[in-house]
């Protein structure tokens, strides 16, 4: 064979370096060398040269079987072999074999240049060709680049098989696709040209069911955002990250695009399906009421700010907020048990919804308080008709746990738009209107006006200045003398409290006594009360003898008699202050005993056992129940003002009368309160009223002139 034969063939090289002789070899010995080689000269010029060149020479074989048995015995980096061989199996048979058995890098030897044998020679992939005569440097040349090949060839597959393993056992699903164009070479689809097998844990597809088709054929549902997405990275061959939804398989997907060649993009999809779940059902949980699914405070106050600034850019949007406070719910908790009282709310989140569109909120802001957006109303009279049939449908008995439960709820509507910033205001002038309401009686409806946020503003204003004065002692015991009306008699006075203003005035109680309620102050008050009658009545006892008919009376309100120490402070009160307990009685309206009858029984009782007197204030303006009055031990009912300033009306002439005859005729004291005129004396008198107070005899006295009142001889 000719060398401008095999330079055409592109068989030999210019000497290049490409590896030394010990690269081949990881202990730093030279690369071994097997000679096949029938001609014995041949052979051994070869091996010489071999040698010269620094590799080693690890046989010659004669015969292409020689040679496979010497790969088998002592195997060596490279084979040198000649194309024509004597026996049964020549050299181009030889080395597919060792290619095959033990992929070792094969170098033909040959001076034949015949294109068949050439072309059949090529069929084996062989490393190089040296011709005969052999040349020293061709020789070294295409060993070095042989070996070099075969490294980079084993280096090659050995990272194509680590990228096969992590491809087949990666969590995250991988696909590779090829963009498919329409006729207008646009990318319509992506062909899925292969997948791992986390592609098919993670969307259930089989992988021989989806490589070699489009995703649209898959995915019929999948949007368009993937196919232009993708599509997108393939051409411009720009990576890419996004994270998206198929609808298809119900889950959502965090992916990373990156195009490895023209045409083509590579996706390594990630499931973040339960990430994004929990992140769901946290932004729900934290958004909504756990017990009645409702939106709560925070996603009101959310939606209450858009209606608030869809207000300002559009003049014909009409809102309205209603909240909503349940009347006595407490005692449904207290009755039937918070179980049933959570039910209770449940029922009434439903009715809510009910009566409101889906573009409107309801939400649960408090305990047992709801409120209700109405958006694009048509106008305020919609709010108005909403909240009438919420308070209808409310009045419908309910059955919860077998008890049938009748519900009402005070309701105040803030009408919008107006000119309102914060969403906390808009709420704020709702539930002053909602207070308004269920001062007005139960199941009320109150329209928010500014007149009430004003009377709000006032009143939060008498709660501060009312815990000041109690802290700074500013409350004071005024005194009004209650006279027998048979002999005109000092028979004891009513305790009653004021506070002193900071200008030296005097307020009276109906300026402070409802705040002091609804905030509570009303216990620290009465037990103030409480201690500084006690006080008094101690000091004035020690200058009576014993058979003094004498008393003080202190009214107790709701609170202070609802609450389970009333028998134990009364007592701390009397002892410390060595007060006749006798000489003590303590006045309570109707409505407070019926309240809880079991407990203010209890109570009267523990009261009554120490000697203290019990009163019936405003008599007949409550229950007025007969069974109560023989229930309850009672010793004294208090005629109400109202009747005994107009009794030049026959009616309230007969009603005074008949209290008094009832009262006598169970064995009870009576006190007219109010007397102002001497007809009002009279007529009591002539009734057989035993008591009375009034202008008619005194105003309230201060301490000190209560005292000197007592010294005096009228007293």
């Amino acid at each position: 064979m000719n060398s401008q034969a095999l330079g055409k063939a592109d068989m030999a090289q210019s000497p290049s370096p490409f590896a030394s002789p010990q690269d081949a070899s990881a202990s730093g010995t030279p690369a071994g060398v097997l000679v096949v080689e029938d001609e014995r000269i041949v052979a051994l010029d070869i091996v010489a040269r071999i040698k010269r060149l620094g590799y080693a020479v690890t046989g010659v074989a004669t015969s292409g079987e020689a040679a496979l048995e010497a790969c088998r015995d002592n195997t060596p980096s490279l084979v040198l072999m000649d194309i024509f061989l004597e026996g049964g199996m020549d050299g181009i048979e030889a080395a597919r074999r060792i290619r095959e058995d033990h992929d070792i890098p094969v170098v033909y030897i040959t001076s034949h240049d015949d294109q068949l044998t050439l072309r059949r020679a090529a069929k084996t992939a062989p490393y190089g060709y040296v011709i005969k005569p052999v040349d020293e440097r061709w020789l070294q040349s295409a060993i070095e680049v042989a070996l070099y090949k075969h490294a980079t060839e084993i280096d090659l597959r050995r990272s194509e098989e680590r990228f096969r393993r992590l491809f087949e056992r990666m969590l995250n699903a991988f696909v590779l696709f090829e963009v498919v164009r329409d006729g207008r070479d646009e990318v319509a689809d992506l062909r899925i040209l292969e997948v791992n097998p986390a592609f098919e844990r993670l969307t259930g597809f089989p992988r021989g069911d989806v490589e070699g088709r489009r995703l649209r054929e898959v995915i019929p549902g999948v949007e368009p955002f993937w196919i232009e997405t993708l599509g997108q990275v393939a051409v411009t061959r720009i990576s890419t990250r996004f994270e998206n939804y198929l609808a298809d398989l119900n889950q959502y997907f965090l992916v990373e695009a990156y195009s490895p060649s023209s045409g083509q993009v590579a996706a390594i999809m990630e499931d973040v399906t339960d990430l994004r779940r929990g992140e769901q059902l946290l932004r729900h949980r934290t958004f909504h009421d756990p017990l009645t699914d409702l939106p709560n405070r925070a996603l009101c106050l959310d939606r209450l700010h858009r209606a608030i600034e869809r207000a300002k850019r559009r003049l014909n949007y009409v809102y309205a907020l209603i909240f909503l406070d349940l009347d006595r719910f407490k005692l449904i908790n207290d009755s039937m048990g918070h179980v049933a009282g959570d039910k209770v709310l449940c029922r009434v989140a439903a009715i809510l919804k009910k009566h409101v569109r889906r573009l409107d909120t309801v939400a649960r802001v408090g305990g047992d308080e709801f409120a209700v957006l109405l958006e694009e109303i048509a106008s305020p009279g919609d709010a108005l008709r909403v909240a009438r049939k919420i308070r209808d449908s409310l009045k419908e008995a309910m059955t919860v746990e077998g008890q049938k439960i009748y519900l009402s709820a005070g309701m105040g509507i803030v009408l919008g738009p107006a000119d309102y910033e914060r969403p906390e205001e808009l709420l704020q002038n709702a539930t002053i209107a909602m207070n308004h309401a269920r001062r007005s009686g139960a199941g009320r409806i109150k329209v928010f006006d500014w007149v009430m946020r004003e009377v709000a503003e006032h009143d939060m204003g008498v709660e501060t200045g009312l815990r000041r004065s109690l802290e700074d002692k500013q409350f004071l015991l005024y005194y009004q003398p209650i006279y027998s009306l048979d002999d005109r008699t000092l028979v004891g006075f009513e305790a009653l409290v004021r506070r002193r203003r900071p200008d030296g005035g005097i307020d009276l109680p109906g300026e402070f006594i409802h705040i002091a309620e609804e905030t509570g102050l009303i216990i620290p008050l009465g037990n103030m009360v409480m201690a500084e009658a006690c006080a008094a009545l101690g000091q004035w006892s020690k200058d009576m003898p014993a058979s003094t008919k004498f008393s003080i009376s202190v009214n107790l309100s709701g609170k202070q008699f609802s609450q389970p120490d009333l028998v134990k402070q009364t007592v701390k009160s009397l002892r410390e202050t060595g007060a006749d307990p006798t000489r003590l009685r303590l006045e309570i309206t109707e409505s407070v005993l019926m309240d809880n009858p079991e407990s203010a029984l209890a109570k009267l009782r523990g009261l009554r056992e120490m000697g203290v007197k019990i009163g019936i204030d405003d008599f007949g303006t409550g229950y007025s129940s007969l069974s109560y009055l023989q229930r309850f031990p009672i010793d004294c009912l208090k005629v109400d003002r109202g009747f005994v300033s107009d009794m030049d009306d026959h009616g309230n002439r007969v009603i005074v009368k008949t209290v008094v005859n009832l009262a006598h005729s169970l064995g009870l004291e009576v006190v007219a309160e109010g007397i102002e005129t001497p007809r009002q004396e009279a007529l009591l008198k002539e009734f057989g009223c035993d008591f009375g107070q009034g202008f008619l005899f005194s105003r309230p006295l201060p301490h000190a002139k209560a005292s000197a009142f007592l010294r005096s001889p009228s007293a």
